[in-house]
């Protein structure tokens, strides 16, 4: 093996002169040293559920603040999972109150409002929910005074506050309509007066009942939460 000129060999060298070795070129040396991360750098970030989960551990360790922690980041995850199931479901719902009603609109003799009542609270539903997500699509990114988002799109929003409106004061009329002749609706004989599709007169009746239902669910649901808050402090 050749060494480049100018460089003595270690045969140069006379023995127990206290000369350190020659230094060799080498490629190893030209390298550049990789940085090494300082303790007083802030550690990098965690956004992986298992990586939120470690850095609460590591800030509170296993003390009562930790569980705390835990149930935050596992409700938001888990309520993040309910919310997009809840807004397919929201959308499906008014999907099947229209084709229901339309399909059913000449079967209910007793009051021909209950299909009515389908069909219209089908086709609001549906606008109110494409009318909600172009209110948040227009919405800007700057909050006014009282830290609500302001909206580029007023008129859209003055729209769909009446869409509301109407959609509360028609269900109203559907309870009147549906739950006026629960006892005497009849789904049997087709030429009777009082005769009801069982389809469309069912689907309306408990259209209106399973929003009884959620509205006690969510107040129950909500009362839980604030005596579980107030008992972890």
């Amino acid at each position: 093996m050749s060494v480049e000129e100018g460089l003595p060999t270690y045969k140069d060298i006379p023995e127990n002169s206290g000369a350190p070795p020659p230094n060799y070129p080498s490629d190893l040396a030209a390298e550049e040293a990789q940085p090494v991360m300082s303790g007083a750098e802030p550690p990098p970030s965690y956004d992986s559920l298992f990586g939120k989960i470690k850095e609460a551990r590591t800030e509170h360790g296993n003390s009562l603040g930790f569980f705390k922690a835990l149930a935050a980041i596992l409700g938001a995850a888990i309520g993040g999972i309910v919310c997009v199931a809840c807004v397919c479901a929201l959308m499906a719902f008014p999907i099947a109150q229209l084709v229901i009603g339309l399909q059913n609109q000449d079967d209910c003799t007793i009051n021909k409002n209950i299909p009515l009542f389908l069909i219209v609270s089908g086709a609001c539903g549906c606008a109110a929910a494409i009318l909600q997500v172009l209110d948040q699509m227009c919405c800007s990114d700057s909050s006014g005074s009282d830290g609500e988002r302001k909206s580029k799109c007023p008129l859209l929003r003055l729209i769909l506050h009446l869409l509301n409106l109407f959609c509360f004061v028609w269900f109203i009329c559907g309870n009147v309509w549906v739950y006026k002749v629960h006892k005497t609706v009849n789904f049997d004989d087709a030429d009777s007066e009082e005769y009801c599709g069982k389809l469309v007169y069912l689907f309306s009746f408990w259209s209106i009942t399973a929003v009884y239902i959620l509205m006690g669910a969510t107040c129950v649901i909500g009362c839980g939460c604030v005596c579980l808050m107030a008992c972890l402090g």
